[in-house]
């Protein structure tokens, strides 16, 4: 979708999907929980779920606009590898936020945000299917963004742990049942430093992780088909549909069922 702002102070705020942010016009100040970004039109911004941030215009007399693009992770299940491109969501202290507008992978994200908005203002036969294609554009640009980093990051320092592939794994699996143990011998390191860096990384332990998985596409589940509560608790990987219904309530503060009927 297709926004603009003029405000230049406001509280964050934060999704439960992830979301990615293409600066179309004027200078913004993107606004996280402890740093704050100079965004130029071009740059592109990724978020992870619960990542408070806000995005501000920096002048009130030159409203910023910006292409917004929310999502589930539950949708790359439809793609090819797909888990994969979520990794640069969730690696946070791998990978920046901020992809600058010079980037080739910035201007890529750009011209297919912009194709993405046109289909859907001109909605010809198909426009549905053009649109999903951009978006899976836009996240493989992301990841090659991510991967070329990555392989910068190992040619001056250490390996990159396997941590990330742990990440990868479990984007992948998170509707099955997950066993810590095999995940700490798949991360190459010690029990304690297994879950120290798994936190560093996502800023949740690794059973937070997969519950806000299992939880998210629930809830892409619940807005976007008409499996029954049940059937979505059992596909989601919860093998207890009260189990289901308090954790989910926890997370979204409503029933599935009530957050069923107001979407």
């Amino acid at each position: 979708m297709s926004k603009t702002g003029r405000l230049t102070e406001h509280e964050t705020h934060l999704h439960y999907a992830l979301e990615i942010s293409v600066l179309l016009e004027n200078d913004a100040k993107y606004h996280l929980i402890d740093r704050d970004y100079h965004g130029k039109p071009g740059d592109v911004f990724i978020f992870r779920p619960f990542e408070p941030h806000w995005n501000l215009a920096l002048d009130p007399a030159k409203p910023i606009q910006w292409t917004m693009i929310l999502f589930s992770p539950s949708i790359v299940r439809s793609i090819p590898e797909g888990h994969k491109l979520l990794t640069p969501f969730y690696a946070a202290d791998q990978f920046s936020p901020l992809i600058p507008a010079q980037s080739p992978y910035a201007q890529a994200i750009h011209k297919a945000a912009g194709q993405a908005v046109f289909e859907e203002q001109q909605q010809l036969p198909g426009w549905r299917a053009k649109q999903f294609q951009s978006f899976i554009d836009i996240l493989v640009q992301i990841y090659r963004c991510y991967t070329e980093v990555q392989q910068d990051h190992e040619a001056q320092h250490e390996p990159t742990p396997h941590m990330l592939q742990v990440i990868e794994y479990m984007l992948s699996h998170f509707s099955e049942p997950m066993e810590m143990e095999p995940l700490i011998e798949r991360s190459h390191v010690r029990k304690t430093m297994f879950y120290k860096r798994f936190k560093d990384i996502t800023s949740l332990t690794p059973n937070e992780f997969i519950n806000r998985l299992r939880l998210q596409s629930a809830m892409h589940l619940l807005d976007n088909s008409e499996k029954s509560i049940t059937e979505i608790a059992f596909e989601c990987g919860f093998h207890s549909l009260s189990y289901f219904n308090k954790q989910f309530k926890e997370f979204r503060g409503l029933s599935p069922r009530e957050h069923r009927s107001r979407a």
